[in-house]
């Protein structure tokens, strides 16, 4: 579970900390999306260049507002297929909305239980520019993500 505290402590410390210029975000979102286009999925782009692609819509009522928290299942790996992060089987990560990564926290609003998504985040929406453990610095991170529950 050290790996899922990483989204958490990272989204505390990273979101609204950003080093970026309008033209370096240009850029890194240009290069997010291409990743998705090349990839040929079927997406929406969000807030800041977040790419949202739903590939189960979920069933459940409840939306994700922004003080919710959520029970999530996922996947996260670079652009270049490596996988960085999962959670382990039958144990999702429970986490306000508020502590993660500000990729998550666009892409999961609004959200309800059931749905599984892709959100290719670029760095400045991720974890930025300092490279933190098997993530390089200014990685877009492609993650798979289950809603388990909203509470």
């Amino acid at each position: 579970m050290r790996n899922l505290l990483f989204i958490f402590l990272a989204g505390i410390t990273l979101f609204g900390c950003n080093t970026y210029s309008e033209e370096q975000k240009s850029s890194l979102n240009a290069d997010a999306e291409n990743y998705a286009k090349k990839n040929q999925w079927k997406y929406e782009v969000l807030d800041g260049g977040l790419i949202l692609e739903v590939l189960k819509k979920g069933t459940g009522t409840e939306k994700i507002q922004a003080g919710s928290m959520v029970s999530i299942s996922y996947k996260g790996t670079l652009t270049n297929g490596k996988k960085f992060d999962v959670t382990e089987p039958g144990k999702p990560f429970e986490a306000n909305l508020k502590g993660l990564i500000g990729g998550f926290q666009i892409g999961l609003l609004n959200q309800v239980s059931g749905t599984k998504l892709r959100l290719v985040i670029p760095p400045h929406l991720g974890y930025g520019d300092d490279p933190l453990d098997k993530i390089p610095a200014n990685s877009i991170l492609i993650f798979e993500i289950t809603i388990e529950k909203v509470f």
